[in-house]
């Protein structure tokens, strides 16, 4: 298991506007893919696939991202 923060930056359409969307979100990784997260050089460019879900029952209102899978961008 791996935890840690990831940073999103990007550039989303909303209302026919450019809107700049930037965060910091805890992630959550376990087996193949924490070890080859684990293996990453520092702050590497990377596009995710996983899903939401509350830290915890008591505090349902911070979320973790829970990473599936990931592509090396960089």
């Amino acid at each position: 298991m791996i935890d840690g923060t990831i940073a999103h930056l990007s550039s989303q359409l909303e209302l026919g506007k450019a809107r700049k969307v930037e965060f910091e979100i805890s992630f959550l990784a376990m087996g193949n893919v924490a070890q080859a997260i684990a293996q990453l050089p520092s702050n590497p460019l990377i596009k995710c696939k996983g899903f939401l879900a509350a830290k915890n029952q008591r505090t349902r209102h911070i979320l973790v991202l829970h990473i599936d899978a990931f592509e090396l961008l960089n």
